[in-house]
């Protein structure tokens, strides 16, 4: 009778992490198989038992936002950094360097 091989989750976990890193699903499995033997549908499988939930589509308004600049001398040369933050999360919309 066929008894089933149960995974462990640091293999799972690892399989994962190969794959959204950018591995296609071939590579992420000739990576996992070098310390445990899967292939390409097992972490398919994953994918699909342990995808992330989406993320809604209705699209956030920004309604404030700070943009600050800085300018800082390289060498001999002075350059001007830009950014735009969201204040309430404070996560960087935008950064420009320019000379």
């Amino acid at each position: 009778m066929f008894t089933r091989n149960k995974t462990p989750s640091k293999y799972v976990y690892y399989g994962l992490h190969l794959y959204f890193s950018g591995l296609s699903l071939r590579k992420a499995s000739e990576r996992l198989s070098q310390m445990y033997k899967r292939n390409h549908v097992s972490i398919w499988n994953w994918i699909q038992k342990y995808k992330p939930l989406k993320i809604q589509d209705r699209k956030r308004k920004i309604l404030e936002y700070i943009v600050d600049e800085t300018l800082i001398k390289i060498g001999s040369e002075y350059i001007w950094i830009w950014v735009a933050i969201e204040p309430e999360n404070r996560q960087i919309l935008a950064l420009t360097i320019s000379k």
